[in-house]
């Protein structure tokens, strides 16, 4: 299956309003977005399983 490069970077996930409002405010107290605090704990896991 061929994937357009314009989605090439991009992952949808769904999950609970809850898990998410908590995964917001861990961000939050470390003083970084969403998206930066997803893509940092994604490559901290990826390093520990390739380890």
């Amino acid at each position: 299956m061929l994937v357009s490069n314009a989605k090439d970077g991009v992952i949808h996930i769904r999950i609970p309003t809850d898990e998410k409002r908590r995964l917001f405010e861990t961000a939050r107290r470390r003083g970084m977005t969403l998206s930066a605090f997803l893509r940092d704990t994604a490559t901290e896991a990826a390093r520990q399983v390739a380890a």
